[in-house]
């Protein structure tokens, strides 16, 4: 069963029970589902290149290093809803990639029938507590400027986020802690006004 070993449980902000547990490398089937279900958009803001047409052995070929990835330096959590017509959907993932020990790159995805309802961010929020309590100090991504959504998400976040613009997307930085020399030069910056980084709350 695919939610065996559930880690946490919530509800959507619709009322859907959701189910969360641990990325496991069994796990690339649940992976090709979830990459099937996100639309054009959804799979340009994730990848930031189009991914529309990508031959299916590809496909299973990425998800399949993404699930074994999880056992060398890398962390990833899969949600799963029952919907009417099929149990143990899954909805949506999220993990993070160690750069070093103290910084690691992270990825959260939803099908595009479950976006907006809170999936994706209790995945961010469990991801960033895992982090946390196995040393890592920053999670870094990259977003498009016009992906509403993920901003919306980040800015629910409790942790400073730190945003550098490139062009049609952005680089941040979620700083889960804060030496004290890196707060006190972000005080400064925030005092003078200086206008980068940019600091979304």
């Amino acid at each position: 069963m695919s939610n065996q070993g559930i880690f946490t449980s919530f509800e959507t902000k619709t009322g859907i029970p959701v189910h969360v547990r641990p990325l496991v490398p069994q796990d690339a089937p649940f992976l090709v589902d979830l990459f099937e279900n996100m639309g054009s958009e959804s799979r340009y803001s994730r990848f930031l290149q189009p991914a529309d047409h990508v031959d299916i052995d590809r496909i299973w070929i990425e998800a399949e290093h993404i699930a074994e990835g999880v056992v060398a330096g890398s962390y990833g959590l899969v949600a799963f809803v029952d919907l009417p017509e099929r149990e143990d959907v899954p909805a949506g993932a999220a993990r993070y990639v160690r750069l070093s020990p103290t910084r690691a790159e992270l990825a959260v995805s939803v099908r595009d029938d479950m976006q907006n309802i809170g999936i994706g961010t209790n995945l961010l929020q469990q991801l960033i507590f895992h982090a946390a309590e196995h040393g890592v100090e920053q999670l870094l991504g990259t977003v498009q400027n016009s992906n509403t959504a993920m901003w919306t998400m980040l800015g629910k976040l409790e942790h400073r986020l730190e945003r550098r613009p490139e062009g049609g997307y952005s680089v941040i930085t979620i700083y889960i802690r804060d030496t004290d020399s890196r707060l006190e030069d972000w005080l400064d910056a925030a005092a003078d006004f200086s206008p980068e980084p940019q600091i979304v709350w």
